[in-house]
């Protein structure tokens, strides 16, 4: 099993929580970068987000997983916005072929839970698990438990 952990991170916390799995598992992060930065001010941020939801829009991204096909398992952490996920990670799933891979998702929020399980499924050939909130990826023992480690 060779683990990957692509997050896409506009507050810091999806980082926080995938540098935890990243140690809990041994996997390799990526972070997932936008061209065009996401604004800081969350207002702004919530209207630029809703309009690429809106326009099934997919942000330009800087970098590639090198070596993609060597992973197995896949893990994408995104924070929950207009109750799914950024159109950001519908650019990251469009460069890579998913088939065979299984794939564990899941994303922070401000209240909303685990979302874009669905949306993600419609973009991804791999085996796509539940999102799971993040706020129940807090302890060693519930990575595991969630990973079946």
């Amino acid at each position: 099993m060779k683990t990957l952990i692509a997050y896409y991170s506009w507050s810091g916390h999806t980082k926080m929580t995938a540098e935890r799995i990243a140690r809990v598992t041994g996997g390799n992060l990526f972070e997932i970068v936008p061209v065009t930065k996401y604004p800081r001010l969350y207002a702004r941020c919530a209207i630029m987000a809703k309009a690429e939801r809106d326009k099934n829009a997919r942000p330009e991204l800087i970098g590639k997983v090198e070596n993609f096909d060597d992973y197995t398992d896949v893990i994408i952490g995104y924070p929950a916005w207009w109750n799914t996920c950024p159109m950001i990670i519908l650019s990251f799933l469009e460069q890579y072929d998913f088939t065979g891979k299984k794939v564990h998702l899941f994303n922070t929020h401000m209240g909303s839970h685990s979302v874009g399980t669905e949306l993600i499924r419609e973009h991804c050939k791999g085996e796509v698990f539940d999102s799971k909130d993040a706020n129940e990826l807090k302890q060693e023992t519930q990575i595991r438990a969630w990973l079946g480690l």
